[in-house]
């Protein structure tokens, strides 16, 4: 009898749940999965198993975000979710969402401006050269504060090295 390490097996097959079937791709899915997989190249995320549903704990896994997290992004309308009874159930279209609202909020986008994108790729048409540029405004934005906010820090450090300079006076 052969002894396997779980990661040395090969995935399971995907499976249904309770006779759910995924829903069909949204109108936008290949746009989303395309801009997830640009804003998440320099994130690391943990091992999931292939699968038509993923529960909200194999997600937050997943993402390294907490459960409570999952279920504030349901709540702000960022996500809908399949019901399963009382349980949660995402499909990989859902994944693909999650993994751009969890790269944008790592970056401290707002979900003000989060939501508006979202709205924008739900409802407008599939043009990924505006969407594309929509997000690098959005991260341009967000590195010229970070420079503003570092200078701001410059000056409260000379302060502060003024104050110590005046303590050992």
């Amino acid at each position: 009898m052969a002894i396997y390490f779980a990661s040395e097996l090969p995935p399971p097959p995907p499976r249904r749940r309770r006779g759910l079937v995924p829903r069909g791709p949204g109108r936008n899915a290949a746009l989303m999965a395309r801009l997830a997989e640009r804003l998440t190249r320099s994130m690391t995320f943990g091992r999931l198993v292939s699968d038509d549903f993923f529960t909200i704990g194999q997600l937050a896994a997943h993402l390294k975000v907490s459960l409570r997290t999952l279920r504030f992004y349901e709540q702000s309308g960022l996500l809908s979710p399949e019901r399963d009874g009382a349980r949660r159930l995402y499909t990989r279209e859902d994944l693909d969402r999650l993994k751009v609202i969890v790269a944008l909020r790592e970056m401290e986008t707002s979900l003000v401006e989060i939501k508006a994108l979202m709205t924008e790729i739900d409802l407008g048409e599939p043009d990924e050269v505006r969407i594309t540029a929509r997000v690098d405004a959005m991260l341009a934005a967000l590195a010229e504060g970070n420079r503003a906010r570092i200078a701001e820090l410059e000056v409260l450090n000379g302060r502060l090295a003024d104050l110590r300079r005046g303590l050992s006076d």
